[in-house]
Parts: C-alpha cells; sequence; structure tokens
C-alpha cells in the first residue's frame, strides 16, 4: 500500500497491507489521537482493515497557530 504522510512535509512510503489502521499506527509509530487516517480518500476508524492497493494518508489533526 501507499502511505502519505502530511506531518509537516509531504512523505510518501510503500509498505505491505493486510493490517489494521491501529496496528499500522503502532508500526510507523504515530498517534491515532493527533492525526487523521484517510483510505482512498474516506476517513476511517482504527479497526478498518488496510490492504496492498490502498492508498493511506496520514493528516495531523493538530496545528500551530
Amino acid at each position: 500500500m501507499k502511505v502519505i504522510f502530511y506531518m509537516p512535509f509531504k512523505k510518501e512510503l510503500e509498505i505491505s497491507g493486510g493490517k489494521t489502521v491501529k496496528k499500522l499506527a503502532e508500526e510507523l509509530k504515530f498517534s491515532l489521537e493527533s492525526n487523521v487516517v484517510l483510505k482512498n480518500g474516506k476517513m476511517v476508524t482504527p479497526d478498518e482493515m488496510v490492504n496492498d492497493e490502498d492508498t493511506v494518508e496520514i493528516l495531523s489533526a493538530i496545528s500551530g497557530g
């Protein structure tokens, strides 16, 4: 799957799928409390599965001002 981080700069990774969003967060060491996760453009919950053909975007839910 393609994983795109926007924290604060765009960074792309290719990793294997077949895991939950929660497991992905644990593996990539990002917080689900302070980030929003999109799968193929739609917001997902921590228990949703992501697979090899998916594009996952991780957006910071907190911004400075």
